[in-house]
């Protein structure tokens, strides 16, 4: 049966976006929910090598907390943030809990813990979505690009993985991830040849994500023809609390409030939100330094057509459509690209 509350809910989004003076009551339809910034790598493209913000562990009754308030109204919630959620002991338990709430889940983690009983809990929490970073296939690019990470722990993690998926006929989607750049791109085939044909039907889908400036930590201005769809779409919660700008904003230049002490509600419509959305409409981004270097509004993923039909599609189909859009639309135009996409 249909959702008729949550798409009542994407109505009220994509009229504020398009009608910004219009008080829609809208709740994000995605929230990000950082379990901890605590992580066991120090990849070269991420931003963790040089965040500054305190590291910590998101406690239980805070995630309950955020659960409850977005129950019924929010769609999916990323587990993840500029950390590495593996490193939660509690983490099965958060999916689970998420889950009862009728929320869709989705996990990235580089791997490394995910040993054979992790990946047993995660394939019997009730994760909807898991997204495994494997970026190289080849020990010594995967290892240049994963700093601290161990090429051949990974595969074996990852057929492991994809083992138990098939003995336990679990219905999470995993998808293989390559976050594509210069250092990699000739190595398509060889990642997806690293596994056999048995494993490779359990995998859903391959992704070869493109790498945002913001990514790669270039501190350059980019030309904004669009404004930024997340700060209606998207909510960024750290893990004690804090709310992000978004999901880019690694060392929480914008502190937007707190939800431990604060609604949902209120810091999604609060006067500072609303007026940084107005800005983004202006396309005023002289007075949003961390958005004037960021170009992901630039990619091609919030153009009219992909923001109308995310009233029809729930965040879940969206979350399946992306890699093909990027795959057979977005990289094809990259000027780096390789042959063998």
């Amino acid at each position: 049966m249909p959702n008729f509350g949550k798409f009542a809910n994407r109505i009220r989004m994509v009229s504020g976006y398009y009608f910004p003076k219009l008080n829609s009551s809208a709740y994000p339809q995605e929230v990000v929910i950082e379990l901890t910034n605590h992580c066991n790598l120090a990849c070269k493209m991420c931003p963790h090598r040089t965040m500054t913000r305190p590291k910590g562990f998101m406690n239980e009754p805070l995630f309950r907390k955020i659960i409850d308030e977005i129950n019924g109204k929010s769609e999916l919630v990323y587990l993840y943030g500029t950390g590495e959620s593996l490193l939660h002991k509690k983490l099965s338990d958060f999916i689970s809990y998420a889950k009862s709430k009728g929320l869709e889940t989705c996990l990235s983690t580089n791997g490394i813990p995910m040993n054979a009983e992790v990946s047993e809990q995660l394939l019997t929490s009730g994760l909807d979505y898991l997204i495994v970073a494997l970026d190289g296939g080849t020990k010594e690019t995967y290892e240049k690009i994963r700093v601290k990470g161990n090429f051949d722990v990974l595969i074996a993690n990852i057929k492991t993985l994809l083992r138990y998926k098939a003995s336990l006929d679990s219905k999470t989607k995993i998808c293989l991830q390559m976050i594509y750049m210069e250092e990699n791109a000739r190595e398509i085939e060889l990642f997806k040849n690293l596994f056999t044909p048995e494993e490779k039907l359990q995998v859903t889908q391959y992704r070869f994500k493109p790498l945002y400036e913001t990514y790669a930590l270039v501190k350059k201005r980019v030309y904004h023809t669009r404004p930024c769809y997340w700060l209606w779409n998207m909510m960024s919660i750290y893990w004690n609390g804090d709310v992000a700008l978004c999901c880019m904003d690694s060392d929480l230049t914008y502190n937007l409030g707190n939800v431990a002490i604060q609604t949902i509600q209120d810091i999604w419509y609060s006067e500072q939100f609303m007026e940084l959305r107005n800005m983004q409409k202006r396309l005023d981004f002289e007075k949003m330094p961390l958005c004037a270097t960021c170009d992901i509004p630039e990619q091609g993923y919030f153009n009219t057509c992909t923001i109308l039909g995310s009233v029809l599609l729930d965040a879940s189909q969206v979350r399946d459509i992306i890699p093909l859009y990027e795959k057979y639309i977005l990289l094809p135009f990259k000027s780096h690209l390789k042959k063998g996409v």
